[in-house]
């Protein structure tokens, strides 16, 4: 066999042969609307988007996703051993990333139920599922569905693996703050730990003769106040509040 007609069969072979259950047209069908809709979506998720954990990384990994599932369910189809694969393959994969947000959470299903359908061809069930979700999610963050009105701010600094935050902190916690948690802890070297806290302050205590300004006033000193007093503590560093639209730091 000459090469000229070993690479003819070789891509005819390759771009025709799809089996029983689909054809070129059918993928190109897929490809379209799984990437189509996931923008929709990704796009949907940065403009209702809110809090101070944002990452333009998940929202690019909204549109993988949906174009990855998509391509999964057009290959699996109807076929079981297909599906065994694929659960058999997943199985060994472990994947390390917390989300630090439920609603992070719900655009992930939003996505893969949208590329479901439309890698199973009902493209109509992914289109409304799409113009529903989208459509959904600016309704309950213009009305501000849920929310309690507590001021959330992100407390991060260094902190040395050796020292518990419980220990150094907690008293200093109790008196500043109505809230905490503990949303993420990561290595930056082989001594310090990079920690992250949702916090809630306390509010100050209200009068009818008390403006505005001077309630505001109140509030950023509550917060220097303990920045400084964490920052008594020597071991601790690189001290960071966030409040989703600026930052403190010393």
């Amino acid at each position: 066999m000459a090469i000229s007609d070993f690479i003819e069969k070789f891509l005819e072979d390759s771009f025709t042969n799809f089996g029983t259950d689909f054809n070129i047209v059918d993928v190109i069908i897929v490809l379209f609307w799984g990437i189509l809709l996931s923008f929709i979506i990704a796009i949907t998720y940065r403009g209702t988007h809110r809090s101070v954990s944002y990452s333009h990384n998940f929202t690019q990994n909204l549109v993988l996703l949906g174009l990855i599932v998509s391509v999964i369910m057009l290959i699996i189809g109807s076929n079981i051993a297909r599906a065994f694969t694929l659960i058999g393959a997943l199985s060994i994969v472990r994947f390390r990333s917390a989300i630090k947000d439920a609603r992070d959470l719900g655009f992930i299903f939003f996505t893969m139920a949208m590329g479901m359908a439309c890698g199973t061809r009902f493209i109509p069930i992914a289109i409304m599922i799409t113009i529903l979700g989208c459509l959904l999610m600016y309704l309950m963050t213009i009305t501000k569905f849920g929310q309690k009105y507590l001021a959330q701010d992100i407390l991060e600094m260094n902190l040395p693996k050796s020292k518990e935050y419980t220990e150094v902190l907690s008293t200093i916690f109790n008196q500043y703050l109505k809230y905490y948690s503990l949303l993420s802890v990561s290595s930056i070297d082989e001594k310090n730990n990079r920690l992250s806290f949702i916090i809630t302050f306390k509010r100050p205590k209200l009068s009818l003769i008390k403006k505005r300004r001077q309630i505001f006033r109140d509030s950023i000193k509550t917060k220097s106040s303990l920045l400084l007093k964490i920052q008594e503590n020597e071991f601790i560093f690189d001290i960071k509040l966030i409040d989703g639209s600026s930052a403190e730091e010393l």
